[in-house]
Protein backbone atom coordinates (compact mmCIF):
# COMPACT_ATOMS: atom_id res chain seq x y z
CA UNK A 1 0.00 0.00 0.00
CA UNK A 2 1.32 3.31 -0.86
CA UNK A 3 0.03 5.94 1.33
CA UNK A 4 1.02 8.44 -1.16
CA UNK A 5 -2.42 7.22 -3.23
CA UNK A 6 -4.48 7.32 -0.82
CA UNK A 7 -7.02 10.05 -0.80
CA UNK A 8 -9.63 10.35 1.84
CA UNK A 9 -13.33 10.86 0.61
CA UNK A 10 -16.47 10.99 2.84
CA UNK A 11 -18.30 7.70 3.78
CA UNK A 12 -21.87 7.20 3.41
CA UNK A 13 -22.78 7.62 7.01
CA UNK A 14 -25.63 5.10 7.96
CA UNK A 15 -29.20 6.90 8.79
CA UNK A 16 -29.51 5.21 12.17
CA UNK A 17 -26.05 7.53 12.82
CA UNK A 18 -26.47 10.78 15.45
CA UNK A 19 -27.78 13.82 14.94
CA UNK A 20 -24.51 14.98 13.64
CA UNK A 21 -23.61 12.79 11.05
CA UNK A 22 -20.87 15.66 9.44
CA UNK A 23 -19.27 15.74 12.84
CA UNK A 24 -18.86 11.77 12.89
CA UNK A 25 -17.89 12.25 8.86
CA UNK A 26 -15.16 14.88 9.80
CA UNK A 27 -13.86 12.98 13.05
CA UNK A 28 -13.73 9.27 10.34
CA UNK A 29 -11.43 12.18 7.61
CA UNK A 30 -9.64 12.79 11.17
CA UNK A 31 -8.91 9.19 12.29
CA UNK A 32 -7.98 7.94 8.56
CA UNK A 33 -5.31 10.92 7.95
CA UNK A 34 -3.58 9.87 11.19
CA UNK A 35 -3.61 6.46 10.01
CA UNK A 36 -2.29 7.23 6.55
CA UNK A 37 0.34 9.35 8.85
CA UNK A 38 1.18 6.38 10.64
CA UNK A 39 1.21 4.12 7.51
CA UNK A 40 3.81 6.76 5.59
CA UNK A 41 5.89 6.40 8.75
CA UNK A 42 6.29 2.73 8.78
CA UNK A 43 6.69 2.87 5.28
CA UNK A 44 9.96 5.46 5.71
CA UNK A 45 11.02 3.85 8.93
CA UNK A 46 11.29 0.80 7.20
CA UNK A 47 12.95 2.18 4.26
CA UNK A 48 15.67 4.06 5.92
CA UNK A 49 14.58 6.86 8.00
CA UNK A 50 11.60 8.80 9.52
CA UNK A 51 11.81 12.85 8.25
CA UNK A 52 10.93 14.97 10.00
CA UNK A 53 8.25 16.06 7.79
CA UNK A 54 6.58 12.78 8.75
CA UNK A 55 6.74 13.39 12.31
CA UNK A 56 5.40 16.73 12.15
CA UNK A 57 2.70 15.43 10.05
CA UNK A 58 2.01 12.56 12.57
CA UNK A 59 2.06 15.22 15.41
CA UNK A 60 -0.45 17.30 14.04
CA UNK A 61 -2.55 14.33 12.88
CA UNK A 62 -3.22 13.38 16.60
CA UNK A 63 -2.86 16.90 18.25
CA UNK A 64 -6.56 17.43 15.60
CA UNK A 65 -8.08 14.11 16.84
CA UNK A 66 -7.32 15.01 20.42
CA UNK A 67 -8.82 18.74 20.47
CA UNK A 68 -11.27 16.76 18.50
CA UNK A 69 -11.88 14.00 21.27
CA UNK A 70 -12.26 16.94 23.94
CA UNK A 71 -14.97 18.23 21.84
CA UNK A 72 -17.00 15.25 21.51
CA UNK A 73 -16.23 13.22 24.47
CA UNK A 74 -19.46 14.81 26.00
CA UNK A 75 -21.92 14.13 24.04
CA UNK A 76 -20.36 10.78 22.58
CA UNK A 77 -19.21 8.47 25.51
CA UNK A 78 -18.85 6.12 23.15
CA UNK A 79 -16.16 7.98 21.40
CA UNK A 80 -13.51 5.53 20.72
CA UNK A 81 -15.96 2.97 19.17
CA UNK A 82 -17.42 5.74 16.81
CA UNK A 83 -13.82 6.70 15.93
CA UNK A 84 -12.90 2.93 15.07
CA UNK A 85 -16.47 2.76 12.90
CA UNK A 86 -15.86 5.97 11.09
CA UNK A 87 -11.89 6.09 10.86
CA UNK A 88 -12.56 2.30 8.86
CA UNK A 89 -15.26 3.41 7.06
CA UNK A 90 -13.40 6.23 5.86
CA UNK A 91 -10.14 4.44 4.79
CA UNK A 92 -12.40 1.50 3.68
CA UNK A 93 -14.07 4.17 1.37
CA UNK A 94 -10.87 4.77 -0.07
CA UNK A 95 -9.95 1.48 -1.06
CA UNK A 96 -7.92 0.27 1.98
CA UNK A 97 -8.84 -3.60 2.89
CA UNK A 98 -10.42 -3.97 5.65
CA UNK A 99 -7.91 -5.58 7.59
CA UNK A 100 -5.97 -2.95 6.85
CA UNK A 101 -7.82 -0.86 8.15
CA UNK A 102 -8.61 -1.41 11.40
CA UNK A 103 -4.83 -2.24 12.09
CA UNK A 104 -3.87 1.68 11.62
CA UNK A 105 -7.11 2.91 13.17
CA UNK A 106 -6.21 0.51 16.51
CA UNK A 107 -2.79 2.19 15.80
CA UNK A 108 -4.38 5.54 15.91
CA UNK A 109 -6.33 5.03 18.69
CA UNK A 110 -4.00 3.17 21.18
CA UNK A 111 -1.76 6.73 20.55
CA UNK A 112 -4.45 8.48 21.31
CA UNK A 113 -5.64 6.68 24.51
CA UNK A 114 -1.98 7.05 25.63
CA UNK A 115 -2.10 10.92 25.26
CA UNK A 116 -5.52 10.89 27.22
CA UNK A 117 -3.78 9.09 29.67
CA UNK A 118 -0.83 11.38 30.11
CA UNK A 119 -3.31 14.41 30.22
CA UNK A 120 -5.43 13.06 32.98
CA UNK A 121 -2.30 11.82 35.10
Amino acid sequence: MDPHSITLALAPIPTSAKSAPLLEAHLGMIVGACAVAIAEAIEQFQNGGLTTATRGQNGKCISELFRLRQYMIVDWPDFDAVAKERGVEALCACDVPPATANMLVDSVLEILGKMVCDQTH
